[in-house]
């Protein structure tokens, strides 16, 4: 924090080590709660559950009420799923295609949406490397914004730049409509 840094990225959402809550309360700083399962060691290989959306709220409303206790503010604390995060492919699909019903059910808080370059993408493309996922994350990403992610985590910006501009001219133009 003394470096500068202003928002924390906890990939635990502070069941790792709660104490981080405290840190970015006292700081003022940003906090990321992303969801995840399991140890770091063990989170890809956890069992599926049954229920991924309702495992992401649970888990959500767990990390806010830790959060609170800690004393971060609400319009501190920004929402992740956890893409590729203790979840097979077809629960990282699912939880893309459900954000909107994510973004419903926590209102009051920004959803960030990490999609860039993950195996998930690279295996709709059958089996593209890293390298080759390009077009298959920005398709993603279009996705994640026009189901409600606030904030999406890229690698390629100007690519991610460029398509969320468009997705938000997309979903402007609909909710007018609407």
């Amino acid at each position: 924090m003394d470096a500068g840094v202003e928002i924390i990225n906890d990939i635990s959402g502070l069941r790792f080590d709660p104490a981080l809550g405290g840190v970015a309360a006292s700081h003022e700083a940003g906090l990321i709660l992303m969801h995840s399962r399991g140890t770091f060691e063990t989170m890809h290989t956890q069992e599926p559950v049954t229920d991924i959306v309702g495992e992401v709220s649970r888990s959500w409303r767990l990390s806010i009420e830790e959060a609170e206790r800690r004393g971060v503010k609400r319009e501190k604390m920004v929402l992740d799923p956890g893409i590729g995060f203790s979840k097979t492919q077809g629960q990282n699909i699912e939880l893309i295609a459900k954000l909107d019903e994510l973004a419903r059910e926590f209102p009051d808080f920004p959803l960030l949406v990490g999609t860039s370059r993950k195996s998930f993408v690279g295996h709709l493309l059958g089996g593209a490397p890293v390298n080759k996922r390009l077009h298959g994350t920005m398709a993603s990403v279009t996705a994640a914004v026009l189901r409600g992610a606030s904030i999406v985590r890229v690698h390629d910006v100007r690519a991610a730049v460029e398509t969320v501009r468009v997705a938000d001219a997309v979903k402007r133009a609909h909710n007018t409509v609407a």
